[in-house]
């Protein structure tokens, strides 16, 4: 398998920490360990930061929290067409990850795949804990990502 990027986005936040939740569950099931070529990491509202961490890699995978006024825990996936017409952004930090994405893509910096998962939040003041639904999404969200890392794998 080639570069595999995972990324989890967050803040120590309450919800918001969704896409650490999922990396910390990644990395519990030691998906490194069956793949090589698998870089995990967890990002605290990188903003344009982010597009140099989609260098070099074939595959991107981004979950973050994402504020949407849904059920918190329900999980989205988003492809680039669905970007531009999201209207309620899909994180609350300065510049966010939708317009991070939108900068890579017109740099020509995109990977050739990219699976961008919004984790839909409650919560999200400052010192609090991330809520029960939305930890049990990122856990099951890792589980899906590791299934589909051993399908690709196959």
């Amino acid at each position: 398998m080639k570069a595999v990027h995972i990324l989890g986005i967050g803040s120590p936040s309450g919800d918001d920490r969704a896409g650490w939740l999922a990396v910390d569950a990644l990395l519990a099931s030691d998906v490194r360990a069956r793949h090589d070529g698998i870089v995990i990491e967890k990002l605290d509202r990188p903003g344009a930061s982010l597009i140099p961490r989609l260098e070099n890699a074939s595959w991107v995978i981004l979950v973050d929290a994402m504020q949407g006024g849904g059920q918190p825990g329900r999980i989205r996936h988003f492809n680039q067409q669905d970007w531009h017409g999201y209207g309620h952004g899909l994180s609350s930090h300065g510049i966010g990850v939708l317009d991070a994405l939108s900068l890579a893509h017109a740099l020509g910096f995109l990977p050739p795949r990219l699976d961008l998962y919004g984790i839909e939040v409650g919560s999200v003041g400052p010192g609090e804990t991330a809520g029960y639904e939305v930890l049990a999404a990122a856990q099951w969200l890792a589980a899906w990502i590791a299934d589909s890392l051993e399908e690709a794998a196959a």
